[in-house]
């Protein structure tokens, strides 16, 4: 069972991404709520899997994600947002970002394209 974090400031979408993830069969072993929670956390826990909100007041998710990606996180980070940008998009993959989910997510969709990436 694959270990997640999911980082997001907004309580309702971290429940409900929570909430798909144990449902589809993954483990949430964290729920941070702001991207400096979110870096502490990554460092302490080391999860398989990172959900990442892009918009966050203190430290938004393109900045948590290129300081783990610097320091050579080996787990998976996907990035989640209201935004469906191509730059986005593509900005994220460069510094290490695996897919992009746009909010609201749908159960389904977040299930098969996370099993498609772990095999």
């Amino acid at each position: 069972m694959k270990t997640v974090l999911v980082i997001d400031d907004a309580g309702f979408d971290r429940t409900i991404i929570s909430a798909i993830l144990t449902q589809s069969g993954y483990n949430v072993i964290g729920e941070a709520e702001s991207g400096n929670e979110g870096l502490q956390m990554a460092r302490d826990l080391k999860p398989e899997l990172i959900t990442l909100d892009k918009m966050m007041p203190d430290m938004d998710g393109m900045q948590v994600l290129e300081i783990l990606h610097n320091e050579n996180f080996p787990g998976t980070i996907v990035l989640v947002s209201g935004d469906d940008l191509a730059s986005v998009k593509e900005k994220a993959t460069l510094m290490g970002a695996k897919d992009f989910f746009k909010k609201p997510i749908s159960k389904g969709d977040l299930k098969l394209r996370l099993d498609a990436l772990f095999g």
